[in-house]
């Protein structure tokens, strides 16, 4: 009759079928497979994933995941009957494992060390292993329509040192083996760009444009529209830096770059224009243009016809009545010394009148002038923002 063995009597049913199962033969340095010829064919399957960070600057998404890994150890076995189990655990050092890792990850950190990690083995040698880890996975980002992009990455898990001919990964029956790819897609939520970057930015180049054409204004506050607009100018360079700082230095600027560059255009071509207008407004005042007659046809035509009718009435009167005067008889040289002063006085006050006809002339003008050019850089700028916005 056989001793007693208290101490494996005391082993539970795993740890028999592991002590007696496994030591006197497995070697877990062999192909899990009897003939060397034989491939192994390793399913995977993506049991779970988040995203957890997108960084289109450096083109990686960092997500964590769980793949499951299910192959055939053909050297393990029992008897289910005789122990009463179907599965048991195993630590994962103790067998053979495919060596299959993310080939599109630049950095892998596996949340459970390799020691600590287990497997779960079948009676009949089906074995299941679960991958969980941290992954920096690289990704080609398309961010032509940047903050409306979608992205798809894509990530590669297969063998690292087997061939086709040794192991082969399949997913099933429609993807080709040895190499599995996931695609990832993820949508970008624009709102935070939206209501930091481009919003604001309409808004100053709205300010900006009404600031560099508002038709209260007269020659000597033009300067002050010119710093308004240049300081636009810096404030739209500075968004512009922060949008190409997040984006990776790519060929093509994404949609939200293309926006805030054609409101800088928008602004930058205001303010040549505002210059433009200063310049002229200034000459005019200056060197005494007279104003032309097409000018003066213009103001008729935008509702200034009364005020050159009135001016213009003035002048002549004034003209006709020095015609007028005439001194004969007695005194006549007395007079005629007087009248000469007095024309000099009259002539006097009609350049002061002619003076100031010619400069509220060029004012009214100018103001037309700033009207027309706010609406037509209002309107372009809203068709600029609504076109790129769409695409």
């Amino acid at each position: 009759m056989p001793k007693f063995n208290q101490e494996l009597f005391d082993l539970s049913n795993s740890t028999c079928v592991y002590a007696y199962g496994f030591f006197p033969g497995y070697d877990n340095s062999i192909r899990p497979v009897i003939n060397e010829r034989d491939v192994l064919t390793v399913n995977i399957s993506l049991n779970s994933m988040s995203v957890l960070v997108l960084d289109p600057a450096e083109e990686t998404v960092t997500f964590s995941s769980e793949f499951i890994l299910q192959w055939q150890d053909q050297f393990i076995s029992w008897n289910k009957s005789e122990y009463n189990i179907t599965w048991l655990k195993l630590k994962e050092s103790f067998l053979r494992t495919p060596d299959t890792t993310v080939s599109t990850s630049i950095n892998t950190n596996y949340l459970i060390d390799s020691d600590e990690r287990y497997v779960s083995v079948k009676h009949d040698g089906t074995v299941r292993q679960s991958m969980y880890a941290v992954f920096v996975n690289l990704c080609d980002m398309n961010v032509d329509k940047f903050p409306y992009d979608e992205q798809t990455c894509m990530v590669k898990i297969g063998p690292w040192t087997y061939t086709l001919q040794e192991v082969t990964c399949v997913s099933g029956p429609d993807i080709e083996p040895n190499e599995i790819y996931f695609g990832l897609t993820v949508k970008r939520r624009p709102q935070f760009y939206v209501w930091v970057l481009l919003i604001p930015t309409y808004i100053i180049t709205v300010v900006c444009i009404f600031g560099l054409f508002t038709s209260t204004a007269n020659h000597g506050l033009r300067e002050e529209r010119v710093n308004l607009g240049i300081t636009t100018l810096l404030s739209s360079a500075v968004i512009l830096q922060i949008v190409a700082n997040a984006m990776p230095k790519t060929s093509q600027l994404p949609l939200l770059g293309n926006f805030i560059l054609a409101e800088i255009f928008v602004v930058a071509i205001g303010v040549l224009f505002a210059v433009l207008v200063l310049t002229l407004h200034q000459r005019a005042h200056t060197r005494e243009w007279k104003p032309p007659a097409w000018m003066l046809w213009i103001l008729r035509m935008t509702g200034s016809s009364k005020f050159l009718s009135r001016n213009i009435t003035k002048i002549r009167h004034k003209n006709s009545t020095a015609e007028r005067v005439n001194y004969t008889g007695e005194g006549a040289y007395l007079f005629r010394n007087l009248d000469e002063s007095l024309q000099s006085v009259r002539e006097y006050i009609q350049e002061e009148d002619r003076d100031y006809f010619r400069e509220l002339t060029y004012i009214k003008f100018f103001d037309r002038l700033d009207f027309l050019l706010l609406v037509i850089f209002q309107v372009g700028n809203a068709l600029v923002t609504l076109f790129l916005v769409k695409q």
